[in-house]
């Protein structure tokens, strides 16, 4: 039987962030070992340990030393059953044995691509050891997690370490707290969510008002391997209506293309005593696996831009998720006002070439083109920036003038413009 592996980046102020799909791949191929005794567990007697993490793009960067040998970075992902290593090359380098070849595919140009299932794998983090691991290995790094986020990310690590503990994720100070769950005990402070766990993701309902005032009740993904704030499946639900000021544009790339949809925005998205307004939103029709939707009645996502305005706590044994508000709850919804999608390439991924510019947006109207490299941003060399750094100007404030020099084949150009808010 083949498995399947979708992915697809999510969309948050332009800067796209791939997501995988893995499903069924993870109860077909189970490895034998899984009948031995297998999981995570804190090395410590208290319960519970701390340690820091790296927040790109509202994603979690955790550190991840993979057969106690070989020191990775793995992102923190509630959207994913099994956990993955992107490429074969890094399970080379500490001989880890496959025990089963599977056929992934997915969209874009790219139809049936290689994994390889290996099992018994150790996988230890600061303060956390876990043992007997099945991991699925691609033969190549399709996803390509460095260019789109500008550091080394060689993995993504989901259910099987969330289902173990409690996970505190504190997005300001850039830490997670984890917990036995037999210690944990929720602070005073914490409002509780409650969520149900189908396929081994979590999913909750919430209202939302579109600009119209209809109301929606969809049924969403809590995925904080997303960097978006909230994402909406059109063809799950006649109801969900496009508004009419959107913008079309690429909203991700998945194994062999572009992944194009709308970018609009809804009046109100409410959950417990949670309220946000004006929340911008992607608007997709091909989004993701169908039959996963029509099993769990999914309408969607929110990601990271939304988490990120709390310290959350996932308690998957008691299906809650505890949330706290922080100093980003009120903070705007806002869209990159440059209209530039960039990659970081080469060795010390300090080249930044141009892969979209939005239609009409002030980078466009300047003359910027796919395949140019910039050189500099704001009198600053490329030498002496990076990705992050990059698109933090690129997505400031509205009226911000940035002073580009690129690289357009044999010539050297300077471009200015001004931010604006588009959408």
């Amino acid at each position: 039987m083949k498995g399947m592996i979708q992915t697809f980046f999510v969309y948050h102020t332009r800067l796209r962030l791939l997501k995988t799909v893995l499903i069924f791949i993870f109860i077909l191929f189970l490895h034998p070992a899984s009948a031995q005794t297998i999981g995570f567990k804190i090395t410590n007697s208290s319960g519970r340990t701390t340690f820091s993490f790296k927040k790109i793009n509202n994603l979690i960067i955790i550190p991840v030393t993979l057969n106690n040998a070989l020191p990775l970075n793995f992102i923190l992902d509630t959207g994913v059953r099994t956990t993955i290593l992107t490429d074969r090359t890094i399970s080379d380098l500490v001989n880890i044995s496959y025990d089963k070849v599977v056929t992934i595919s997915g969209v874009g140009h790219i139809r049936e691509l290689n994994a390889y299932l290996a099992g018994n794998i150790s996988l230890n983090m600061p303060g956390i050891e876990g043992h007997g691991q099945s991991l699925i290995v691609l033969e190549e790094d399709y996803l390509e997690l460095r260019s789109h986020l500008g550091t080394n990310v060689h993995g993504i690590i989901g259910y099987e370490f969330f289902n173990h503990f409690v996970i505190k994720i504190d997005y300001i100070n850039e830490v997670v707290t984890v917990y036995d769950p037999e210690v944990f005990k929720p602070g005073r402070k914490f409002a509780e969510v409650p969520f149900t766990i189908e396929q081994g993701r979590p999913y909750i309902t919430v209202n939302i008002t579109q600009l119209n005032d209809s109301v929606l009740i969809p049924k969403l993904l809590i995925d904080s391997g997303a960097s978006h704030g909230l994402l909406l499946e059109t063809d799950t639900d006649d109801n969900i209506l496009l508004p009419d000021s959107n913008i079309h544009t690429v909203i991700g790339w998945g194994l062999g293309g572009e992944l194009t949809g709308n970018l609009g925005r809804i009046k109100k998205l409410t959950f417990e005593n949670f309220e946000f307004k004006d929340v911008l939103t992607s608007f997709t029709e091909d989004y993701s696996d169908k039959e996963t939707a029509l099993i769990t009645g999914r309408n969607g996502s929110i990601g990271g831009d939304l988490l990120s305005r709390f310290t959350a706590i996932f308690d998957y044994n008691a299906n809650k998720l505890y949330l706290r508000k922080n100093i980003h709850y009120n903070y705007p919804f806002e869209f990159n006002m440059s209209g530039i999608d960039l990659i970081a390439e080469g060795i010390n991924s300090d080249r930044f070439v141009v892969v979209n510019v939005v239609d009409g947006s002030p980078a466009h109207l300047a003359g910027i083109c796919r395949g140019d490299e910039f050189q500099a941003v704001n009198g600053k060399y490329d030498y002496e920036l990076n990705l992050t750094e990059i698109n933090g100007i690129l997505r400031s404030r509205a009226g911000n003038k940035v002073n580009l020099v690129i690289k357009r084949e044999n010539q050297r150009l300077k471009v200015s413009f001004r931010l604006k808010r588009m959408i």
